[in-house]
């Protein structure tokens, strides 16, 4: 084995990648739909959106979240599923800052926006709907 190769192949980095994210926004709006007025109170107090436009974010955001983790765990639409995961997490790295202090050392939404940035240019991988619809 050398150590500049890959050791499996290639095609089944974005499987892992994308799995592991869509999971990660599935579980993150079921812990969202919980408590919706509590997440509600939570999203209009950051004061970045009017308190209407805060309103129907932090109402959606749990259900644009588990969609959109559903479509990338089976890897179906994953374009448009990496898209509309970049766009939640580059709202989420504005609203809480690279660097949200506290006990954070740094916003975990950044790497996983790397992830879903990755997912744009490598494509959905082994183990999807979208490969068995292109290569049969």
């Amino acid at each position: 084995m050398k150590m500049n190769e890959p050791i499996g192949n290639p095609i089944y980095a974005p499987f892992f990648v994308r799995v592991s994210l869509g999971i990660y926004f599935v579980l993150a709006g079921f812990s969202k739909l919980e408590n919706i007025p509590g997440f509600v109170h939570e999203v209009q107090g950051h004061h970045i959106l009017p308190e209407h436009a805060a309103t129907l974010y932090a109402i959606l955001l749990p259900y644009a979240e588990m969609a959109t983790g559903s479509l990338l765990v089976v890897g179906i639409w994953t374009t448009l599923a990496a898209m509309l995961s970049s766009l939640m997490l580059v709202s989420f790295v504005y609203a809480f800052g690279i660097f949200p202090g506290g006990s954070h050392l740094f916003n975990k939404d950044i790497l996983l926006l790397g992830g879903s940035l990755s997912l744009l240019w490598s494509g959905a991988g082994a183990l999807s709907i979208d490969r068995f619809r292109k290569t049969g």
